[in-house]
């Protein structure tokens, strides 16, 4: 009697559970549903990043020979160094308001454009396969364009609200001039060490602060022309890159050249099936070229098969819902372009390694973020991240939430215990307002009294508001209603 009683109070509650609860109630109305939705899709992807550094670590020992160059967990304690390094960049980068990011903009973008000139010294740059791409700093490897990409993101983010805030983003002279030179100046940097592939997630970067600023179609469809002409033409002049870009058009052709990463990383996916052959028994991380950065989605498909693709992309599909969640929340224009941008630069560039090495696009070397072996890439990643947790703290349900906590005296331990601040509303900027006109006192003919300036402007203002009154109360319409520049105050 006992569980026939018990069974339909069980299916009414999965019923209950499974109809769509009233509005106030929903995971997505929480205050801080947008913190809790980034944090899940980063620290998935995260741990996917550890269960490949410590899967790839005895392949990434050795060298294309089968040779050792090292102990067979040098992989995973670089990625956790990288790891102990990437938190407080992350617990100090959601500890700062949207204001303070702004104030950052113009000093890192400083920062980087001396490191950028700084690693073609030689002696200072490190010079690995004929690029210069790196500073050695001991233990670590410093890559100064990772630095540049957030120096652009919220340097770029920052010209354009305010410029749109003072209205000027209707010329396109104003929207292009100094944003696009400033992206072509430092493309031209990262290409003189060269790397190819950072030049493209530049790309993405200025693509999507110009689609979050709302540029017209016809200028978006002229600016990426423009792009890709110049990055034709910038692999044009390497004979090798340019066979090295078209060589996935014709993936059957040359297996043992140009094609070998991608034929390679084709075969790794396929023998993963649906299921996967288990985490750590793959065999492609062994002869795949950079099984534990550029193609740790190849060893992600052999060893988890299609089950892990998918997690993987629903991930990134998450992280991008959530990031484009945030930026349509604000009203803050800089948070908008700059959590719409940063959005657009890690989801762009999962898709562009994701690509590749599926054999769709041609190969690049941008790294998969949060998954590739760690580096300068994996703390840039988790700059963005904190701040796209900071500016998902400053949505408006979750500042009121989190100043009423404050004043109840009720914020949680972990808020306390990580001294994270009580964020502000958004204070939209005042307006300039009209100069006041300084009164000077004009002598008039014929012994008239003196008459001011202030007094003659105040007049003209008068009679001009009269004459529009008139001219509204003659068409019929409402004089009270504010028509044209006649109703601002």
């Amino acid at each position: 009697m006992t569980e026939v009683e018990a069974a339909p109070g069980l299916v009414t509650r999965c019923r209950e559970w499974l109809r769509r609860a009233p509005e106030g109630q929903r995971f997505g109305d929480r205050p801080y549903a947008s913190v809790q939705l980034l944090l899940l899709a980063a620290g998935g992807l995260l741990g996917f990043g550890v269960l490949m550094a410590v899967s790839t670590t005895i392949a990434a020992s050795n060298d294309v020979n089968g040779t050792s160059t090292g102990a067979i967990w040098t992989q995973v304690v670089k990625e956790f160094e990288f790891i102990v390094i990437g938190i407080p960049i992350l617990w100090f980068s959601l500890r700062l308001s949207p204001s303070a990011f702004r104030r950052l903009a113009y000093p890192i973008m400083l920062l980087s454009l001396i490191l950028l000139f700084a690693v073609m010294v030689p002696g200072i740059g490190v010079n690995v396969n004929g690029a210069r791409r790196w500073i050695d700093l001991g233990p670590l490897q410093l890559q100064p364009s990772e630095l540049a990409k957030i120096g652009l993101l919220l340097w770029g983010a920052d010209l354009l609200a305010r410029k749109q805030q003072l209205g000027t983003l209707r010329r396109a002279r104003h929207l292009f001039v100094p944003l696009v030179p400033g992206f072509a100046f430092v493309a031209m940097l990262i290409m003189l060490e060269p790397d190819f592939g950072t030049t493209c997630t530049f790309v993405l970067i200025l693509l999507g602060l110009l689609w979050m600023v709302g540029m017209p179609m016809r200028y978006f469809a002229s600016i990426a022309v423009v792009i890709a002409l110049g990055i034709v033409g910038a692999a044009a002049t390497m004979p090798t890159r340019w066979q090295r870009i078209t060589a996935f058009l014709h993936p059957n052709q040359d297996k043992l050249g140009d094609n070998f990463h991608t034929v390679e990383s084709l075969y790794a996916l396929g023998s993963g099936g649906i299921w996967g052959v288990g985490l750590g028994q793959g065999t492609s991380k062994y002869w795949v070229p950079n099984a534990s950065s550029d193609f740790v989605f190849a060893i992600v498909g052999e060893e988890l098969g299609l089950l892990g693709c998918l997690a993987v992309l629903v991930l990134f599909g998450l992280f991008a819902h959530t990031g484009m969640r945030i930026a349509k929340r604000s009203a803050d224009p800089f948070v908008r372009l700059a959590a719409g941008a940063a959005t657009i630069w890690l989801c762009g560039q999962a898709v562009i390694n994701i690509g590749y090495v599926t054999g769709l696009l041609p190969v690049t070397g941008i790294p998969l973020p949060f998954i590739s072996a760690g580096g300068t890439s994996l703390l840039a990643s988790f700059f963005v991240l904190g701040m796209l947790v900071s500016f998902a703290r400053h949505e408006a349900p979750a500042v009121a939430c989190c100043r009423r906590d404050e004043r109840l005296r009720q914020r949680s331990r972990l808020q306390r215990w990580l001294r994270i601040p009580v964020p502000n509303p958004y204070t939209p900027p005042r307006r300039r307002s009209t100069p006041r006109v300084r009164a000077v006192t004009v002598p008039r003919a014929g012994g008239a009294p003196a008459r001011t300036t202030a007094a003659r402007t105040a007049s003209t203002r008068t009679s001009t508001t009269r004459t529009s009154t008139t001219r509204t109360a003659s068409r019929g319409t409402n004089p009270l209603r504010p028509t044209g520049t006649s109703g601002r105050r």
